[in-house]
């Protein structure tokens, strides 16, 4: 990709946005473009990962994996959205493993260059501080839904914490959605049927409608 073409996908992106001609024009200039297919596996907690990555098209998960190989999906990443946030500011150790979802591509940065861009424009730094803080607190609200809730209000806490005017658009497959809420696919699909019989949700196509949140 040119870097003028690299430079206008970018631009539109909320830690970028603050960026000045000159800065995104170094940036599309130093940056990479890594490119990942389905179903790979691109980091995992083995691995090292330092530098600054954005996603720039398809899907990123971030999943642990337990002794018995058990699956659990902690985010979702769409594309704009910065990730290995905390091996950016340490050893580079990743707390858990990425994976793509679609094919994907990826921005990455060297940390040098990234130092020296956060030097020059610190909202960057800014930006980042509020993704990690919205993860952290959906983190704990998963890890409360997890061991405290029944699995409908584990589904309806989910749903509350991603609504726009009520609507949810349910970008994963049901496979993923079962994994971030800890059930199998079968259980997930008995529980939006019963969540819909019961007039707690309506279901349309792909969005999930909240009636009391419209």
């Amino acid at each position: 990709m040119q870097p003028l073409d690299l430079k206008n996908e970018i631009s539109a992106f909320p830690i970028f946005a603050k960026l000045d001609e000159s800065q995104l024009d170094r940036l599309a200039a130093h940056a990479e473009v890594l490119r990942f297919p389905k179903k790979s596996l691109f980091f995992s907690e083995d691995n090292s990962a330092q530098g600054l990555h954005v996603l720039l098209s398809g899907q990123v998960k971030l999943f642990k994996l337990a002794e018995d190989g058990k699956e659990q999906t902690i985010f979702v990443f769409g594309p704009g959205e910065p990730f290995c946030l905390c091996s950016s500011f340490s050893d580079g150790k990743l707390p858990a493993n990425l994976g793509a979802l679609e094919d994907s591509r990826v921005l990455f940065i060297r940390p040098p260059e990234f130092e020296r861009l956060v030097r020059e424009d610190p909202t960057i730094l800014l930006t980042m501080m509020r993704v990690m803080s919205r993860r952290l607190k959906e983190a704990m609200d998963m890890i409360d839904s997890l061991s405290l809730k029944q699995v409908p209000s584990r589904l309806m806490a989910y749903f509350e914490s991603r609504h726009r005017n009520g609507r949810v658009s349910l970008d994963l497959s049901h496979r993923e959605l079962a994994k971030i809420i800890g059930i199998t696919p079968e259980a997930l699909s008995r529980t939006l049927r019963k969540m819909a019989d019961n007039g707690d949700i309506r279901m349309d196509g792909a969005e999930i409608i909240l009636p009391q949140a419209e």
